[in-house]
């Protein structure tokens, strides 16, 4: 068997000390990746460069946050093309087709006189009927009426999508069957449609009753019937829900989405043949722990893993992100024999999450290993806080100290610097500095004083989950609404699918799996489905709901 022996030399570099801004000439030899950008970022806000410098860094960036592009924005034009800059929605006819496609939005579209929209769709309808349909539509005071009538659902679309939420509402009268038929030709932009109508039912009770029918196109994403079969659940149409759970677990890709699907398909129809399926899936998620709970069967495909040597025969450093990134590059196209041969160098305490990573990755995430990395440092927390730490460090980066995200998240807890910087003023730690979140022990630390300030409010592990991804504001907003985690049918499994934010929502599912199995194996089982229930009682999860 033939080993790619020579990807295993990347590790014998020299690792760079971190701690400190790196200067320009550092960076420059560095290739591109968040972790560059995250130091570009910090040259910029903290050290000294010329302008020269700022421009040549500006083209070596991989990816272009809000925070990187304010820096550079401060001492360098960042922004080459002024030509389109020039037109207003006061001379925007003069201006060429080049500046026209930037400039026509639907947004700035609505902003002009009726009179300036009739003259904008005749210069750009040699050009393009799709555009000057969609501006002709918009001098209409029924815009969405006026499209349904002509058939016009790319328009329609474009315009509901881009628009703001105010604008949107102007969508309040029921859509005609052939003309959602219409809409399911495009299935992305449908799709976007169909989950802020089912998201924001309250103000969309015609569109959402419009909703209630069986799509014809086979080409919807699952994503697009998984919500119509959402929506046709609260309306109690359990017949058409079920054959709609169906279909987006037959057209899913991942398995978690599958296993969704499925745990609907079973809510709807009472189907307990369904459970089998769920409890069978490789994934593990809520709904196939419930689904094995509910048949009294184990999680066959995972292990915790512990080292069985003291030290790593690979050298690298944890605590660097460019090594973490080179290892992330060097086994893109490594198989999975090549990948468990490298992944036996980091079977150690130091580099264990490495170990587990490669693990999971050379078998495609189907068995999956967890871990308790550095747990010398979380010996004076209790249980449930211990697991909860664990469960949030799983999801954010696999225990990975030096992972940085895309807007700059630091470490295995993935502190942003603003928040870093105040828990450490909150600990009064001296000298703080941002690389420090790269160190186990400070991420632990720093994330058991921010889940005790998360936890004076909430008290579930999911609404804590949330609060960690999307803020306390998020979090707190959501709740006092009123208007998920009451007491229903079907509940609360409509509400964690309902919660408006994708990722925080995702996000919370996963760190909830993974504190059900840290509990457990910490020696504190909880079922799912006790953690499930008391979701809809808020003095048991939280304080936002309670009345005085």
């Amino acid at each position: 068997m033939h080993f790619k022996f020579f990807l295993l030399l990347f590790f014998f570099c020299v690792s760079t000390l971190f701690g400190a801004v790196l200067n320009y000439h550092e960076l420059k030899a560095k290739p591109k990746s968040i972790a560059k950008d995250y130091y570009i970022y910090r040259l910029l806000l903290e050290g000294n460069v010329s302008k020269k410098e700022v421009s040549d860094l500006y083209i070596q960036i991989s990816r272009l946050n809000s925070n990187l592009k304010n820096q550079f924005a401060k001492k360098i034009d960042i922004n080459s093309n002024q030509t389109c800059k020039q037109f207003t929605k006061n001379n925007v006819l003069k201006s060429d087709q080049e500046c026209l496609v930037e400039l026509l939005t639907p947004q700035f579209v609505e902003s002009l006189n009726t009179s300036m929209k009739v003259a904008l769709a005749e210069k750009v309808q040699q050009k393009s009927n799709f555009t000057a349909s969609w501006i002709t539509a918009l001098k209409n005071k029924d815009p969405f009426r006026t499209m349904q009538q002509k058939l016009l659902a790319e328009e329609f679309l474009k315009i509901f999508n881009q628009m703001p939420k105010s604008y949107k509402q102007k969508l309040n009268f029921p859509l005609e069957k052939n003309f959602l038929y219409q809409m399911e030709s495009l299935p992305y932009s449908y799709e976007t449609f169909v989950k802020h109508i089912i998201f924001n039912a309250d103000d969309f009770q015609n569109p959402s009753q419009s909703l209630l029918y069986l799509p014809k196109s086979g080409k919807l994403t699952h994503q697009t019937l998984f919500y119509l079969g959402i929506n046709a659940l609260k309306a109690n149409n359990t017949t058409l829900a079920s054959t709609l759970f169906e279909k987006a677990a037959k057209q899913a890709y991942f398995r978690s989405d599958m296993d969704k699907a499925l745990f609907f398909y079973y809510l709807s129809s009472s189907e307990k043949d369904i459970l089998n399926k769920i409890g069978d899936s490789f994934d593990i998620n809520i709904y196939s722990l419930y689904a094995r709970e509910t048949l009294n069967t184990t999680t066959k495909n995972m292990d915790f893993l512990s080292p069985s040597r003291e030290k790593a025969t690979h050298k690298f450093n944890m605590q660097d992100p460019f090594e973490w990134r080179l290892l992330l590059n060097k086994i893109q196209d490594m198989n999975k024999d090549e990948m468990e041969l490298l992944a036996v160098g980091f079977d150690a305490p130091d580099t264990l999450p490495v170990y587990a990573f490669l693990l999971e990755r050379s078998v495609n995430y189907k068995h999956h290993y967890f871990i308790i990395p550095y747990e010398e440092y979380l010996q004076d927390f209790d249980t449930k806080r211990k697991a909860l730490i664990l469960a949030i460090a799983r999801q954010e980066s696999g225990f990975v100290t030096s992972a940085i995200s895309a807007s700059y998240a630091l470490g295995m807890m993935q502190f942003l610097p603003s928040v870093a910087s105040d828990i450490a003023a909150q600990q009064k730690i001296k000298d703080f500095d941002w690389d420090n979140m790269f160190e186990p022990k400070t991420a632990y630390s720093f994330a058991n004083t921010h889940l005790s300030y998360l936890n004076k409010y909430l008290y579930h592990p999911l609404f804590v989950a949330y609060a960690y991804n999307g803020g306390i504001g998020y979090t707190r907003k959501m709740l006092s609404e009123g208007k998920l985690f009451n007491s229903g049918k079907y509940e609360p499994f409509l509400s964690i699918e309902l919660l408006q934010g994708e990722e925080s929502r995702e996000y919370g599912k996963k760190v909830l799996a993974n504190y059900i199995i840290y509990m457990d194996h910490l020696g504190e089982k909880i079922t799912v489905k006790e953690l499930l229930e008391i979701l809809t009682e808020p003095a048991q999860t939280d304080k936002f709901r309670q009345k005085d």
